[in-house]
């Protein structure tokens, strides 16, 4: 009702933020996750910097820079412009970060033959991945917001935190503040996954599986860390 009766009233501003499909409360979630994603970006990209380490797993950065591309400039989010300009600003800050990745990723790297052509097949993931979703969106297998493609992503990218960090040896590389704002900001988003996704249960499960892992990963970071 509160949607629809806005919708109602202001028409045109639904172009800027769907109010019309989706409600103030899911958009609020949605948007706060956002932020506490994007100060997850600036850390990772001002530690990169300063540390000459990347904290993100290198396999996770290539899958987020393809999916960011997709959802940012090959097809559009159905929540109003205010979301689809986001997209766009985060898929920049990933660039960035990738830069970085491409820069000081191979440190993250044990096989020496992984190492020696670590750039290649970086990029050569962050294509196949960009023609993967490509398909998986064009095919319909996800939301009109792409949710189901991030939260399979996101597993990969929470799974692969916590068994990089506890190969690394650059455990100062890692910010536990990074690790409370991603859970914070995956957690308001799968609650807006539950509310607004209620019969899509593979959807909702993966989201319960990200928050068990960057659960597990807070305190192996405080405790790998000391």
């Amino acid at each position: 009702m509160e949607s629809n009766n806005l919708c109602a009233e202001y028409p045109e501003f639904s172009k800027i933020i769907n109010i019309c499909d989706y409600s103030i409360t899911e958009l609020a979630l949605v948007f706060i996750g956002t932020i506490f994603w994007v100060v997850v970006y600036v850390i990772i990209i001002r530690n990169s910097i300063k540390n000459k380490y990347v904290e993100m797993p290198v396999p996770a950065a290539a899958s987020n820079l393809a999916w960011e591309f997709a959802w940012g400039f090959l097809f559009t989010t159905d929540m109003g412009l205010l979301f689809v300009w986001g997209l766009r600003i985060w898929f920049i800050l990933d660039v960035f970060i990738f830069y970085n990745v491409l820069r000081y990723g191979d440190k993250q790297i044990s096989t020496p033959l992984l190492k020696k052509y670590f750039k290649p097949i970086e990029l050569a993931s962050v294509l196949l991945w960009t023609f993967g979703f490509y398909f998986f969106i064009k095919e319909g297998y996800d939301t009109s917001m792409g949710a189901t493609s991030a939260y399979i992503i996101t597993i990969i990218m929470a799974s692969l935190y916590s068994i990089f960090f506890l190969s690394s040896n650059f455990k100062q590389g890692y910010s536990l503040t990074n690790a409370w704002c991603k859970m914070l900001g995956n957690a308001l988003m799968s609650v807006f996954v539950f509310i607004h996704y209620p019969d899509m249960h593979f959807l909702q499960f993966t989201t319960i599986v990200v928050f068990i892992l960057d659960v597990v990963y807070i305190p192996l970071l405080k405790m790998k860390s000391q």
